[in-house]
């Protein structure tokens, strides 16, 4: 390459240079100003937004910071939702443990107010089954006071026994009493038996019985006594009977009443 040569392309690429720097002091230029008219559009658009909030009222945004402040999760305005559960969910369970504690007390006081109640129950019971039993049995008692002053005015044995065997083994039956009622007696039945000389009872020997009786025919007045004189004849057959025991005595007086003497209250007539 000739030295002209060399020079003129070093001049094309001076010019080039040149050229490439223009364009691009032009387009930098065209962006600055493109970004200043497009903040002088912006800048009125912003006030007039500004002017409307103060018109309406409204207190407009200090600044960007306060918005994410507010909207940051580490701050005192969103922490304080937080808070407010935590201390009503605090609240409730105390609540809950209280309304159970309320629950338990009453439940232990009707427990035991029920309990009282049934005891008292019990107890007024108790005391009532007592009375009645005692009251029955106060009852009972002057019943049987009536009965055995009545039995006690009825008759009086004087004597009760049996003869000695004869030649058969056969004995005879006494029974002599006094009428102590103020009745005239009608009729006056007795039954019995006859032991021997260790207590045992003994059967009659001709008849196979062991128990036997008699009867009187009145009228036997009152203050009257019967028997003196009387027996039944060979009223059993053994030789080993000694002894009468009598087990009831049935009398009918002439006003058409009764009494019957059982064994148990014969000891009331001796």
């Amino acid at each position: 390459m000739t030295e002209d040569e060399k020079k003129e392309f070093e001049e094309f690429l001076e010019w080039k240079a040149e050229k490439k720097r223009k364009e691009e002091e032009n387009k930098a230029k065209q962006e600055e100003e493109e970004r200043q008219v497009k903040a002088n559009n912006q800048m009125p658009q912003v006030e007039d937004e500004k002017r409307m909030e103060f018109d309406n009222g409204q207190v407009p945004y200090s600044s960007n910071i306060n918005d994410n402040k507010s909207n940051n999760p580490d701050g005192g305005t969103t922490s304080f939702p937080c808070a407010f559960v935590l201390l009503f969910s605090v609240i409730i369970f105390l609540f809950c443990i209280c309304l159970l504690r309320d629950c338990s007390d009453n439940y232990k006081t009707t427990s035991n107010n029920t309990e009282s109640t049934s005891n008292s129950e019990i107890d007024k019971d108790d005391s009532l089954a007592t009375i009645a039993a005692a009251e029955k049995k106060s009852q009972d008692s002057l019943k049987r006071a009536k009965r055995i002053d009545l039995l006690k005015n009825t008759i009086k044995i004087k004597k009760a026994y049996l003869s000695s065997p004869n030649s058969a083994g056969g004995v005879d039956a006494h029974l002599v009493w006094k009428n102590v009622s103020n009745k005239t007696i009608k009729y006056l039945n007795w039954s019995g038996y006859p032991i021997n000389a260790v207590g045992d009872p003994v059967s009659c020997e001709a008849r196979g019985t062991i128990e036997g009786g008699g009867k009187v025919t009145g009228p036997i007045k009152p203050g009257a006594t019967y028997g003196y004189g009387t027996y039944w004849d060979c009223l059993w057959y053994n030789y080993s009977a000694k002894k009468l025991v009598l087990t009831d005595i049935y009398i009918e007086y002439m006003d058409g009443s009764s009494i019957h003497i059982n064994s148990n209250e014969l000891k009331y007539v001796r």
